[in-house]
């Protein structure tokens, strides 16, 4: 991991802080996770926040595809040579062994990833965006950790990118983040939501009178993702790089196919790719997976969930070495947090375990937040 910075990491945390325009900067932040990407938006007076699967599709050109009551939610963007599918209704896209998602540690340099970001500046694009100033973008921890991939990212889009129907948007700056610091840096906008848990855990730490106490704690911030299991050690505002990793094949990715597994074993026949959406949205809403017509209830796959997750979090544990002593703050952030929040409460009861609100959208807050602070103190 590139070394720290001594400023206040809620703040920001960056290794270059120069050269941003002046006047009236426009800042954009995305996520890409496994499971969805997330990004802001220009709203009026201000910004928004939206999403969409994380996956890419090979672009259908057939006619075909037009046969519809409505124009579905997607875009076709160039990424290695070809044309991919992307945006809010892909899933539509989906059929077969069609996938369209890439859950691998090389993913960041692949089509996917590409395309998916490429989406995301699409949108951006149509929401009236023609150049960007600062662009922040996120990797899992154990990829941030490499800086040629932080360098691959900036060097793949800070310039302007080709992002389909022979549109570009010009790319200024890219700020490259590891994908918990986000979250850190939106704790402040809940210091009363904080200091509710603080209260109710009844430990050690006591209900902070201001955001700027954050900066004296360790916090240990926590980010079970579609494919990993991000971990940040912040202590006083600086990263713990000996204490803060990742682990991979350890995220909700991993709990979809333990339920898909074992339902495929229940029923008796395999169950493809198109399955697994289906059974994360089921999970996702306590309901049940309706499979050719018959609906299957998943609730009594939660012995095998459990146990993915509490793997998921000794490995994070093991990866901390000794210092979950000193930690006074654990903070989810995510899509999926509550069963983690729960086994992390068992596991350390006096330590205060806050899921932040909205925490899908947590981490690609604070990188909006980081990108303006930078554009301030340009």
């Amino acid at each position: 991991m590139a070394p720290s910075n001594p400023a206040k990491l809620r703040e920001v945390h960056s290794e270059q802080q120069d050269s941003t325009p002046a006047s009236t900067p426009v800042v954009r932040a995305i996520d890409v996770g496994f499971g969805l990407v997330k990004f802001s938006l220009p709203a009026e007076g201000g910004i928004t926040f939206s999403s969409f699967p994380s996956m890419a599709i090979p672009a259908d050109v057939s006619a075909v595809r037009s046969l519809s009551t409505r124009r579905r939610d997607t875009f076709d963007v160039p990424a290695n040579g070809a044309e991919y599918e992307v945006g809010r209704d892909v899933g539509l896209a989906q059929a077969g062994g069609s996938f369209g998602r890439d859950v691998t540690d090389e993913f960041y340099k692949g089509a996917i990833y590409e395309a998916l970001t490429k989406g995301a500046l699409r949108y951006m694009a149509e929401a009236g965006d023609t150049a960007i100033d600062v662009l922040v973008l996120g990797l899992p921890v154990n990829q941030y950790n490499d800086s040629k991939r932080r360098d691959y990212l900036r060097q793949t889009y800070e310039r302007a990118v080709e992002i389909g129907d022979g549109k570009t948007i010009e790319v200024r700056k890219v700020i490259v983040q590891a994908q918990p610091m986000g979250g850190y840096a939106a704790l402040e906008e809940h210091l009363d939501e904080l200091n509710q848990v603080i209260k109710a855990t009844g430990g050690a730490l006591q209900p902070l009178a201001s955001i700027d106490e954050m900066d004296e704690l360790s916090v240990l911030m926590v980010d079970p993702g579609e494919h990993t299991l991000d971990w940040l050690l912040i202590q006083q505002g600086s990263i713990n790089p000996r204490a803060s990793g990742a682990a991979s094949d350890a995220g909700r990715h991993r709990v979809i196919r333990a339920v898909q597994d074992s339902l495929a074993a229940d029923i008796g026949r395999p169950l493809g790719p198109a399955v697994a959406p289906r059974i994360n949205e089921a999970l996702r809403l306590k309901q049940p997976v309706k499979l050719t017509g018959v609906a299957h209830d998943l609730a009594k796959y939660e012995p095998q969930i459990m146990s993915v997750i509490e793997d998921s979090l000794n490995r994070m544990i093991d990866g901390l070495r000794d210092a979950y002593e000193i930690i006074d703050l654990i903070v989810l952030v995510g899509g999926h947090p509550a069963r983690y929040r729960d086994v992390l409460s068992r596991r350390f009861p006096s330590i205060p375990v806050f899921v932040m609100p909205d925490s899908m959208a947590a981490n690609v807050r604070g990188f909006q937040m980081i990108g303006e602070a930078m554009t301030e103190q340009a």
